[in-house]
Order: C-alpha cells, then sequence, then structure tokens
C-alpha cells in the first residue's frame, strides 16, 4: 500500500509538471505576440535601455531605473528576472505614460540573446564586463564575447552603446561596431573616465569621475568598489540621453543595491551582514573578498556556500578559497556538499576558526550563538543552491523550512512557507507552481487587506530649506523606499503619498505635510482616510541620542523626548507602533539638540547618513513582509 501511495505520488507529480508546462506554453503564445506589439506601438515614445553582460546586470539596471525615474516614469524588470518571459511581461506593462524601460536581458546560452532581442529592440544597449559565468556552456570567453555584443550589433542607426572601457573584449566589440559608443572606465579616453573608487566600511562607495573638463566627487550609499561599474554605466546611460549629469549623480546618491548584491542590513542584535548570496561563480570572489579585507570590523566572518564555474576540482578549489578566506576573517564558515573539502586549509592565527556544514540548516544552529554584535559577515553563494540569506531570517526570527534544492530561484525571504515549513511532499508541484505565480506577479494573497494598508510614515519638515537637515533623515528614507518600489509621490491635504504592493500586501509611504511636531495630525487624518491602524505603522526618524550610523528598531514604548513621535502618541492615542531611528549624533558635538536637528549635514555626514538611509529602508521592507506573513498566520 505504501508503495502505491509513492507511486502514485510521483505519477501526481510527472502529471502537475506537464500541466503547468502546458499552461506556461499557452501563456507564452498570448504574451510574446502582444509584447511585439507593444514595443512597436510604444517605439517613438519610449527609449529602452538593454542590459547585459556577465556581471552586474542587475544592479546596473537598478541604478538606471533610479536615475532616470528622476526624469520620467520609467518602467523595468523586477528582481533578476532577465528569460523572454520576464522580458515580455516587463514590455506589456510599459504604458503611454511611461518615457523609459530598462531591460535586464540574459544570455547564459549560445543563440538566447537573439529572441530577447527582436522582442525588446533596445535604443541603448549596455554591455558591462565579459567573464567566465556560463563558461561551461559556451566553452571560451570570445563565444561568450560574441554572444553579448549581440546588444551593439542590434542598435538601430541612431542607437548607442554605453560601453566598458576596461574590459578588453568588450572594447573589441564597441571598436568594431559603426553605432555611437560612450565609453566608462579608468582607460584614458572614456567619455565618463574613472579617477578613484573608494569603499572602506563602514563608510560608503564614493566615486571621483571626470566628465567633459569636470570633475565630480560621487557619495553613494553602495558598497564595494567593484560596483563602481554599475555606477559609472548608470550615468552613461543619462548621459547618452542627454540628461543632465548633475541630476543623475543627485540621484545616484540615494540609490539602493539589489536584494543580494553587496546589501547591506544590520539586525537589531547588531549583527551586520553583507549580502552578495545571489550566485558564486569562482572569479567572482576576489571582490567581496577584498571589500572584507578593507572593512573596518571589530570581527570579520565569512560565510562560503556552493561555487560554480570553475574547472578545477571541488578537492583543490575549495581549499584554496578557504585560505584566501583565512588570511582575511576571523571566523570562516563553509556550506554546502562541498564544504568539507575546505577543511583542508590550514589556519593562519590561533584564534581563528574554519568550520563547514553540509546544510544550512546545520550551520545556522551554530551562528545562532556563535555571531555577536559588532560582527561583519559576508554570505557569499549561490541562492539557488544553497539559500544562504536564511542564515540572516533565522537571526530574528526562527526559519522552519530548511529544505535544500526546493527547486525556487527567489529569495526566501518572499517564499510564503520560509517561517510555516515546507509543504508536505505530494503536494510539492502544486506548491511550486502557486510559489511561482507569487513571486512574478507580486500578488501574495493578503487575507489581512480588509486591515487597510501597512503604512511606512517618514518624519520630517515640509520645504527645501530642511531637506539636508537631521530631522529630514525620515523624508531621505521614504525617497529611497519609493524609487525602490516604484512608487509615484502623489500630493494630498495630510501630506505625500506614495501606494504600492510590496511582499504581498499593500504598502503606503506617508510623509506627513505638517511640521514635526504636528506630525501626528497630518497621519491621524491620513490613517483615518485611508482604513490604516497604529499597528500596521512604522514610523521612521532621527534620534539624536544613537551615533551618526546607528540604525536601531525600537517596539512600542515612549516618544524618548521626539516631538515628531511624542504627537503621533497624543493624536492617536497610543505607542503601540514600531519605529526605526536612525542615528544623527556626532562625536564632540556640544550642540543642543534643537540646534543640532536643523542644521544640515555636512559632506563627511552625508557620506554617513546615506548608508544608514540603505539600512532603515532595508529593514522597513523586511518588517513589512514579515508583518505580513504574521497577520497571514493569525488570520488562518
Amino acid at each position: 500500500m505504501a508503495r502505491m501511495k509513492s507511486d502514485l505520488s510521483r505519477l501526481a507529480a510527472r502529471l502537475g509538471r506537464a500541466f503547468e508546462y502546458a499552461r506556461k506554453a499557452a501563456r507564452r503564445c498570448v504574451l510574446y505576440p502582444h509584447a511585439w506589439l507593444i514595443r512597436r506601438l510604444r517605439g517613438h515614445s519610449v527609449t529602452v535601455v538593454g542590459i547585459t553582460g556577465s556581471a552586474g546586470k542587475t544592479t546596473t539596471k537598478d541604478l538606471c531605473q533610479t536615475i532616470l525615474s528622476e526624469f520620467g516614469p520609467c518602467q523595468s524588470n523586477p528582481r533578476s528576472e532577465n528569460e523572454h518571459f520576464d522580458i515580455a511581461q516587463t514590455i506589456t506593462n510599459v504604458g503611454r505614460r511611461h518615457r523609459f524601460c530598462v531591460l535586464e536581458l540574459s544570455g547564459g546560452r549560445p543563440g538566447y540573446l537573439d529572441f530577447a532581442l527582436r522582442l525588446s529592440r533596445p535604443d541603448i544597449a549596455v554591455l558591462t564586463l565579459i567573464a567566465r559565468d556560463h563558461f561551461s556552456a559556451f566553452k571560451s570567453l570570445e563565444a561568450i564575447a560574441h554572444e553579448k555584443g549581440k546588444i551593439v550589433s542590434s542598435l538601430p542607426e541612431r542607437g548607442i552603446a554605453v560601453l566598458n572601457m576596461d574590459d578588453p573584449l568588450v572594447r573589441q566589440i564597441g571598436e568594431s561596431c559603426s553605432r555611437r559608443v560612450l565609453w566608462v572606465g579608468k582607460s584614458e579616453g572614456a567619455t565618463l573616465r574613472l579617477r578613484e573608487a573608494r569603499s572602506r566600511w563602514p563608510q560608503p562607495l564614493t566615486l571621483t569621475v571626470d566628465y567633459e573638463g569636470r570633475t565630480y566627487d560621487i557619495s553613494t550609499a553602495l558598497h564595494g568598489t567593484h560596483l563602481a561599474l554599475s555606477a559609472l554605466m548608470s550615468l552613461g546611460v543619462a548621459v547618452a540621453m542627454n540628461l543632465p549629469i548633475s541630476s543623475a549623480i543627485q540621484a545616484l546618491r540615494s540609490a539602493a543595491p539589489p536584494e543580494g548584491r553587496m546589501q547591506v542590513l544590520t539586525l537589531e542584535n547588531g549583527i551586520t551582514f553583507v549580502r552578495d548570496d545571489w550566485k558564486a561563480p569562482l572569479w567572482s570572489l576576489q571582490a567581496p573578498f577584498d571589500f572584507m579585507k578593507d572593512a573596518q570590523a571589530r570581527r570579520k566572518v565569512l560565510i562560503v556556500g556552493t561555487l560554480s564555474d570553475y574547472s578545477a576540482s571541488a578537492s583543490k578549489v575549495y581549499p584554496k578559497v578557504a585560505r584566501e578566506a583565512l588570511e582575511i576573517g576571523d571566523l570562516v564558515v563553509f556550506v554546502g556538499p562541498h564544504a568539507m573539502r575546505a577543511l583542508k586549509a590550514p589556519i593562519v592565527r590561533a584564534e581563528q576558526e574554519l568550520l563547514a556544514f553540509p546544510s544550512a540548516g546545520e550551520a545556522s544552529a551554530y551562528l545562532r550563538t556563535a555571531l555577536r554584535a559588532g560582527d561583519l559577515v559576508l554570505l557569499k553563494g549561490s541562492n539557488k543552491a544553497d539559500h544562504l540569506v536564511r542564515l540572516l531570517l533565522d537571526q530574528e526570527r526562527r526559519v522552519h523550512c530548511w529544505k535544500e534544492k526546493c527547486g525556487l530561484a527567489t529569495f526566501c525571504a518572499r517564499c510564503p512557507v520560509v517561517y510555516a515549513g515546507a509543504p508536505p511532499e505530494d503536494h510539492g508541484v502544486e506548491f511550486l507552481r502557486r510559489a511561482d505565480e507569487v513571486l512574478r506577479a507580486g500578488e501574495l494573497e493578503n487575507p489581512s487587506a480588509t486591515e487597510g494598508p501597512f503604512v511606512i510614515v517618514g518624519l520630517g519638515n515640509p520645504g527645501a530649506e530642511y531637506c539636508d537637515t537631521p530631522h529630514n533623515v525620515g523624508y531621505r528614507v521614504l525617497d529611497r523606499l519609493a524609487a525602490r518600489v516604484g512608487g509615484a509621490w502623489e500630493t494630498h491635504k495630510e501630506g505625500a503619498v506614495s501606494f504600492g504592493p510590496y511582499g504581498g500586501t499593500t504598502l503606503a509611504l506617508f510623509k506627513p505635510g505638517l511640521y514635526m511636531n504636528r506630525s501626528g495630525e497630518a497621519l491621524r487624518l491620513f490613517l483615518e482616510r485611508v482604513g490604516g491602524s497604529p499597528e500596521r505603522c512604522t514610523i521612521i526618524h532621527d534620534d539624536i541620542d544613537l551615533p551618526l550610523g546607528d540604525v536601531r528598531i525600537k517596539r512600542n514604548g515612549g516618544d524618548a523626548g521626539h516631538l515628531g513621535v511624542r504627537s503621533i502618541i497624543g493624536c492617536l492615542g497610543t505607542g503601540e507602533f514600531e519605529r526605526i531611528r536612525v542615528g544623527v549624533r556626532t562625536a564632540g558635538d556640544a550642540q543642543k539638540a534643537k540646534e543640532r536637528v536643523l542644521k544640515r549635514f555636512s559632506p563627511d555626514e552625508i557620506y554617513v547618513i546615506n548608508g544608514s538611509v540603505a539600512q532603515a529602508a532595508e529593514i522597513a521592507v523586511a518588517r513589512v513582509v514579515d508583518l505580513a506573513d504574521s497577520s497571514k498566520s493569525l488570520s488562518a
């Protein structure tokens, strides 16, 4: 009987997969012609930017989207969804109001770019670099360059290529093309020439760039000097469109990295994670390792997952990587099926530790007690193989799904079962089908929708004279969030509002339109209009008691002397809401709080506060997903 049930379960799984394949094939038959038609109809009014390369595509795409959104509505494919279906879906979402469309294009095997280029027909082509990613499919770097170079050769007569002058193979492609080329890089002759890139944690990435005889010092909220290329590429796209470079630079200052690409998250327990866990070809380890080597931190922890795209045997590669990691880290942890091979590497210093775990669940059981406040932790692995982000999630809330090779490529924070455990085996196909729909459409069922939207409130003072003051940090965080989720600001009588879907729920970003000490009046009116509640609010505000660069979460409590929070508690009649506190106190500053919070930041302080703003934004969206999951569990 047991064997019969097992056979029936496998048969059901196969039938489910066949049904899913047929369903997707039917959708493509409708979607592709629709996308083809939309691209031709909107061609005269929308500038399409196509981005490809062996690395940096998603970061460049997101930075371009942030910059171009300053000049008009911009559509782009979400996250790293860059296959044919995703490109077609993004094109069909381009409406009459859109001015730009930024598309990340995959070229993971020979010939794959052909259809994507016929469908998208880019006006501007961006080629980041040529490396060994997908080497096994192409067999040589020259073959990879040939495939990626199709994005340049397919440009229309008036098309423009934005190319990396420092990559020899990309340079060959540019020099042989008949279209206009805008070069970026360190090399002499680059249109946008990088003079210097600096990124030493906790300081963010700063760039010195030459353009048309002027030198620009650019502060960003990114980390890692290797992201300088993506920043330059995105500025190059703006220049190619004849957009003001000063405005493009200003937009770049607040641009956040994509999830899992040198994304910095500081948890409430004081542990800072650097997530570079989307994929881990062997050649890509050097950049995050260099970042960790230069970083200033109490203790450095390197967690390495499954590696890919290497030609030597795993028994030689993993010990070599472990030796390199031990030259940097105080604690080095390998996770995955080949992890044990890393233990062959010798310890460099007596106080170091080198550990290996075959699964993420076992690694997390150790790290829950091993990590401590002040640690800087690098997560480097392949998300599809390892789902290393669960090590981070498990630090704040117990993860129950430790399934290996679940078949989903998306990050676990958006998975409907990460905190609820894996589904029964015989329902696996249905779960994968539903999860795939959820993650593509962003329509995770929200049983608590009747309770009103989740509201993130950024406190500040209206008026341009306050824009760079500590009191307006909350406004800065919301501007970053709006750029990330693609929301447009609307002005209402209560203040500025941006609505949009995120993490399977409705998200409202709200800037009170009254001065700080009257924030509560505006928020109360806004919540009454949208049917919101204090329990579903997160308030982001400056905190003069925290040092500059520090970000903390506080759940409930009093106002701690903050006039904006005091106003909110008084008007809502409760302090039962979450607060994200962004530190603004500088060492040795003897000014009174009232004087300090209304004085503009210095350029050096702006560098630090940009990093704080990025952390606060990431914490805010993570809490929205977490609260949405909690509401779903309670309603179930």
